[in-house]
């Protein structure tokens, strides 16, 4: 879990405001989440799937000051910004990207060191878990004064992701080829399984129901020997793909439907790799 004393500030992330008379049924219409859970909670976490309901983006919407916040990887906020006004049609919604705000995470047992107002900033539990991982919201001008805590770089926070079998899906899957099931984002709490239809949710729902789901994403450990390739093989057959890793623990797709024992190893390269089901995936 991340150490008390430790924080770390998501400079490669970026929201996305949404605001209007129609931004509740805009939304709801292409995010695979209900966002009436915004009515009783501070966050969701979503994905926007394409027409043949591959994935696409994963992202945490908020409800703040009665609009809503979208956060998302940099790199992706211009083009999620396009997808979403392609969507928008006559809706009474309006679109923009905001630089009001630091996003930082943070221990639940830190948050006093934020004491900032509703209405100028805001924090929420992260909707996939049940721990004490915090997102907070900061004005830019917001500095944190207690020596004692300090700011994990990249490479830690990476490295305590990976730990963690924290997914980031912008690496631990395929844009546009990935299925949700497979990435087990049902139980990464970002799927409504009760509400009405929404882009993509046809094949989703046929999944779940007929149990055609081939692979997982599963917790990898590895006996690292001197390389990691990209496949990994059981029997010398190829049954799954490494995602993230740092050489000790990683991710990866794995096909179950293959007949594994638990205890056998796989093999990635010259390594050997032992898999199980996510921490967070077994609640």
């Amino acid at each position: 879990m991340l150490e008390p004393n430790k924080i770390f500030k998501f400079n490669k992330s970026s929201l996305i405001l949404i605001e209007g008379n129609d931004k509740f049924d805009f939304i709801q219409g292409i995010i695979s989440n209900d966002i009436k859970f915004l009515k009783k909670k501070k966050s969701i976490y979503a994905a926007m799937l394409s027409p043949q309901g591959r994935y696409l983006y994963d992202f945490f919407i908020t409800n703040h000051n009665n609009n809503f916040l979208l956060e998302c990887p940099s790199f992706q906020a211009t083009e999620i910004y396009n997808k979403l006004n392609l969507y928008k049609l006559r809706s009474d919604v309006k679109i923009k990207i905001i630089e009001t705000f630091d996003i930082f995470l943070v221990n639940k047992l830190n948050l006093d060191e934020f004491t900032i107002k509703n209405s100028e900033g805001l924090f929420f539990e992260d909707p996939r878990f049940n721990n004490n991982l915090v997102r907070v919201y900061a004005p830019k001008e917001f500095t944190i004064k207690n020596r004692k805590i300090s700011l994990m770089n990249e490479d830690q926070y990476n490295d305590f992701r990976i730990n963690m079998s924290i997914p980031d899906f912008t690496k631990d899957s395929k844009k546009e080829k990935s299925l949700l099931l497979e990435m087990r984002f049902d139980k990464l709490n970002g799927i409504s399984w009760e509400k009405g239809c929404y882009l993509g949710q046809e094949i989703t729902a046929r999944m779940k129901y007929r149990g055609k789901v081939k692979k997982k994403i599963f917790s990898i450990f590895i006996d690292f020997k001197s390389r990691l390739d990209e496949k990994i093989f059981y029997n010398e057959k190829e049954v799954g793909m490494i995602l993230s890793h740092n050489n000790v623990k990683g991710l990866a797709f794995i096909d179950i439907m293959i007949d594994i024992e638990p205890s056998d190893y796989l093999i990635c390269g010259d390594s050997k790799v032992r898999y199980e089901e996510p921490w967070w995936s077994k609640k």
